[in-house]
């Protein structure tokens, strides 16, 4: 099997301001352990896809710290001239592959998701493989631990195929993000997951998928592919981009498409999208706080306290969120943090001009 992995590195990272920006976002920035997600994501699939058959995407803003930080190749770079969501970007991807290597199986994964352990995950790949290989569009679910209104939901029926325990199923229903009433059943019907976001499929099949479900976009991917290798390359992914839609995979593509089955997660999977995630992945002291940098409190509990750089103080404080990073401090109590986007959004408006974004 010819296996590629591509790698989105997409994401703005907002929930985890003011560590990440807008020139660093989260995949970027070192935050669970010595190396960024995003060199976790790579690392967890060279196995399987060498670097040399890794492509990144990402905005063409990013290039030099991509080439910087993983030693990546020109070649290997998939660069977007702006951001519309992931349908475009494997696209994008689907096209430029498939000029290479046309019996292509791409690995899709996000960049910003922490996997353990590796090996597992590897073992649900090959699964995944051999499935796409069949003619499979096949994604990954991961099986619920709580009624999580946050993700996205995979309905499954009959089993498809077996590799010791790990299984794919059929996927009957895609759902969207549930109020906590749904998710308490999804949770109780024990024949949902939560949808990870990746996907493994022939660079055929998608193309086709593209063709049949955003017949439109296809027609403009062919187009670029006339492209590729030129000088009007650079020129046409531009014109590419302008009339792509803004839509994710899994509404233009996936919640369409009848050939889609699941691979029941074998491994621990977390998207890490903010700062709560520290808790799920940091020890906890005696009176339930998460501290990473410098940090001295009294009367303070179930906080989560980060500091790179200088000295965070705590007296008579529960639940919080304290962030000190670069020239910005945010507080935030927990059940606060939902609304972190539209602050920023506020801070990008400032009057006088100034960047903390």
């Amino acid at each position: 099997m010819n296996l590629y992995a591509v790698l989105l590195c997409g994401g703005k990272g907002e929930r985890f301001w003011p560590k990440s920006r807008s020139n660093l976002p989260k995949q970027f920035v070192t935050l669970f352990g010595g190396k960024s997600l995003l060199e976790m994501t790579s690392e967890r699939i060279k196995e399987l896809c060498p670097v040399s058959r890794q492509l990144f995407v990402a905005h063409q803003r990013f290039a030099k710290l991509l080439i910087r930080e993983l030693k990546a190749k020109q070649k290997n770079l998939i660069l977007e001239p702006a951001r519309k969501d992931t349908a475009p970007a494997i696209g994008l991807s689907a096209v430029i592959l498939s000029r290479r290597d046309p019996e292509a199986i791409m690995v899709v994964l996000p960049a910003d998701h922490i996997i353990t352990p590796k090996r597992k995950f590897l073992s649900a790949v090959k699964v995944a493989a051999v499935l796409a290989q069949k003619g499979y569009l096949v994604t990954f679910g991961v099986v619920p631990t709580r009624a999580d209104t946050g993700y996205g939901y995979i309905q499954y029926g009959e089993e498809v195929y077996r590799q010791g325990k790990i299984c794919g199923y059929r996927v009957l229903e895609f759902k969207e993000k549930p109020d906590l009433k749904t998710a308490e059943q999804y949770l109780k019907s024990g024949n949902y997951l939560w949808n990870s976001g990746m996907f493994v499929w022939r660079v055929d099949m998608i193309l086709e998928a593209f063709h049949r479900y955003m017949p439109q976009f296809y027609q403009s991917l062919l187009s670029f592919s006339q492209t590729l290798g030129s000088q009007r390359e650079k020129m046409a992914i531009k014109r590419l981009y302008q009339k792509a839609p803004a839509i994710s995979i899994d509404y233009g593509v996936m919640e369409k498409a009848e050939n889609v089955c699941v691979v029941r997660a074998p491994f621990i999977w977390d998207d890490v999208g903010g700062w709560l995630a520290l808790a799920r992945h940091f020890p906890q002291d005696q009176n339930g706080n998460v501290v990473k940098g410098l940090w001295f409190g009294k009367n303070t509990k179930d906080c989560i306290c980060y500091a790179d750089q200088g000295v965070l103080a705590t007296l008579g404080i529960t639940g919080l969120v304290i962030v000190r990073s670069g020239d910005a401090v945010m507080v935030a109590e927990k059940n606060a943090l939902s609304q972190l986007k539209d602050l920023l959004t506020e801070i990008a408006q400032d009057r006088q001009g100034r960047k903390f974004l």
